[in-house]
């Protein structure tokens, strides 16, 4: 935004204006919520596939806090043709699609509907559409093996690359992901380096990075399973949150976050535990 000058308080650059973002994930919901509190007086966000796709994109809160604050979602939709008058967009000629479920399984196909097309006004056009891995900074001569998605190839387990002795893992390594599964590849990156420098470039996983790796191949975590019966677990603590008409005018956090009382309560939830499988195998 600084950059290029635009929505900067002495500029008012988004005040009363439309600003489309296509887009689906983190860095497109910076980009609505932000323009929101900016002044802008639409805003749109135009995403290929369904409400349930951007919010497993996302988060289920960061959707419905955005649609809360005045964001207008058109799902199923794609630009086909930018208008402008010779110095700056003025409309936007859109398509509209169905998803049409694959007979095999795989990922449902978008299909153009025929008279679907419209046109909307914009005054900004903003892509958050995709993500890559700025390599530069790596030694040619280091000759790094690659990924076909462009991501710098690993062992996998240990975060060794091609080349002895360098480790890599988060985005550059798996892709766009979240920050806790990247720190979650550092931490293990870490232990992996911390051992290959102390055994003379010897690499080994201990025992409790050995059994995570079996439990994450067996996938017998399912994130979709209700615990139900005599025991059906301990409620989420929900933080409280900045109200809408506080929030959608300024910086200001939105999660509040935890009191001391609420934060050891959902330390102490069990999110899942395997002691019973482990005995039983």
């Amino acid at each position: 935004w600084h950059k290029y000058g635009i929505g900067s308080p002495a500029s008012n650059e988004l005040k009363g204006k439309t600003v489309v973002c296509v887009g689906g994930g983190f860095t497109s919901m910076d980009v609505v919520r932000c323009s929101i509190r900016e002044g802008a007086e639409r805003v749109i966000m135009i995403y290929r596939r369904d409400e349930k796709t951007i919010i497993r994109n996302t988060t289920y809160e960061e959707y419905h806090e955005a649609v809360e604050e005045g964001v207008e979602f058109i799902f199923h939709s794609a630009i086909e043709e930018i208008f402008d008058d010779g110095e700056k967009i003025t409309n936007l000629k859109m398509n509209m699609f169905d998803l049409v479920p694959d007979p095999n399984g795989g990922r449902a196909q978008l299909v153009k509907q025929e008279d679907g097309d419209f046109e909307i006004e914009a005054d900004y056009l903003i892509p958050a559409v995709s993500q890559a891995a700025d390599l530069q900074l790596l030694p040619k001569e280091w000759d790094i093996k690659l990924t076909s998605w462009g991501t710098i190839l690993t062992n996998g387990k240990d975060y060794m690359t091609s080349k002895e002795g360098v480790f890599a893992g988060g985005d550059c390594e798996y892709g766009p992901m979240t920050i806790v599964h990247a720190v979650k590849q550092a931490r293990r990156a870490a232990s992996v380096m911390g051992r290959y420098l102390y055994n003379g470039g010897e690499l080994t996983l201990t025992d409790d990075e050995i059994m995570e790796d079996h439990l994450e191949r067996l996938k017998v975590y399912n994130k979709k399973e209700k615990i139900t019966g005599w025991m059906p677990g301990i409620p989420r603590q929900e933080s409280e949150k900045l109200g809408v008409d506080e929030r959608k005018y300024t910086q200001r956090e939105v999660n509040l976050g935890f009191t001391g009382e609420e934060a050891i309560a959902e330390a102490e939830r069990c999110m899942r535990c395997y002691y019973l499988s482990m005995v039983a195998v």
